[in-house]
C-alpha cells in the first residue's frame, strides 16, 4: 500500500476485506445464473436450424463468460490469501507497494501500475 501506517491499519484492511467478500457474492451469483441458463439450453429440444443455430451461439456466450467469472473468483480468492498471510498490496513484480486508490479501486490487483502497464504491453 502507500504507505507502512495505512499497511497496518485494520479500518483499512476491513474495508479491503468487505469489498472482496462483496465483490465474491456479486461473481457467485452471477455464476449460479449462468450456469441456470446454460443448464435450461442444454435441456432445450432440437429445434429448426435457425433456433439451433441460436442455441448454440448463446450457449457458446455462456460459457465464456462463466469461464471468466470463474478466473475473477479465482482473482478474489487469491487476493483474500494475500490479506490473510500480509502480501496484499505489494507488488508481485517489483516488491513496491501498490497505490491505494489503486487497491481501493481493483482490490485483486496483483501490480503496481507500472509494473501493470508494462504486463500489458506485453
Amino acid at each position: 500500500m502507500t504507505n507502512r501506517r495505512e499497511a497496518g491499519d485494520p479500518a483499512l484492511l476491513e474495508e479491503l476485506r468487505r469489498s472482496l467478500r462483496e465483490a465474491r457474492a456479486r461473481l457467485l451469483v452471477a455464476v449460479a445464473r449462468t450456469e441456470e441458463e446454460l443448464a435450461t439450453l442444454e435441456a432445450h429440444q432440437p429445434g429448426g436450424p435457425m433456433e439451433d443455430v441460436d442455441r448454440e451461439t448463446v450457449t457458446a456466450i455462456l460459457s465464456r463468460l462463466e469461464g471468466r467469472e470463474r478466473h475473477e473468483l479465482d482473482e478474489i480468492h487469491a487476493a483474500q490469501a494475500r490479506l490473510e498471510t500480509g502480501t496484499f498490496g505489494v507488488c508481485e513484480d517489483c516488491g513496491q507497494p501498490i497505490d491505494l486508490a489503486r487497491l481501493r479501486a481493483l482490490p485483486v490487483a496483483r501490480h503496481c501500475l507500472p509494473c501493470q502497464r508494462r504486463h500489458e504491453r506485453q
